[in-house]
């Protein structure tokens, strides 16, 4: 059995010009990031274009990209960057009011639709009520699957800090949706 080649791998391919290469990275964790936009911009369109700018860095930073086995950690801080400076761009603070987020559900019986329509609804609001810090670690933690370690990476904080936020922010977010 083959192995699948890691990110660092691809990236190094990526970086003598291997466009498949590249293609793979892309595939391996676009849908990850596009919902970490999704969730922070509340607006497909915005996170789309975000989603394209952030690849388009990392094509254009293919060849200073050195392997460190943190290439997710470098992804999700590019996007986050391109997200902050969005707002600020539309003179908004960071995760200030997005508008109200698309969700998709997968296809199944209306009634059980409904009720996740319903229940995302619930978490929506619910994350939206959180500050941008809070809001951020439990996309990180929950949506992307990411670490302490990565997040501090992304975020630019310590381990322990981002573990503190993450608790804190679970525990609001499960109180606001039972409100």
């Amino acid at each position: 059995m083959v192995t699948p080649p890691t990110d660092d791998e691809l990236m190094a391919r990526a970086g003598a010009g291997d466009q498949r290469a590249f293609a793979e990275l892309y595939e391996r964790h676009r849908r990850a990031a596009f919902t970490f936009l999704l969730h922070v911009t509340g607006e497909r369109q915005g996170a789309e274009d975000l989603l394209q700018e952030t690849f388009l860095r990392v094509w254009r930073g293919r060849a200073g990209y050195r392997p460190s086995g943190e290439f997710r950690a470098w992804l999700f801080t590019i996007a986050r960057r391109l997200a902050v400076d969005r707002f600020r761009r539309q003179g908004l603070a960071w995760g200030e009011d997005p508008s109200a987020l698309e969700t998709a559900v997968a296809e199944d019986a209306p009634d059980r639709r409904m009720e996740a329509r319903d229940e995302l609804a619930r978490v929506q609001r619910a994350l939206d009520q959180l500050p941008p810090t809070e809001r951020e670690v439990i996309l990180l933690a929950r949506l992307v699957g990411a670490g302490a370690q990565e997040i501090a990476r992304i975020t630019e904080s310590t381990p322990g800090a981002v573990r503190v936020r993450l608790h804190r922010a679970l525990r609001r977010l499960s109180a606001l949706v039972r409100e």
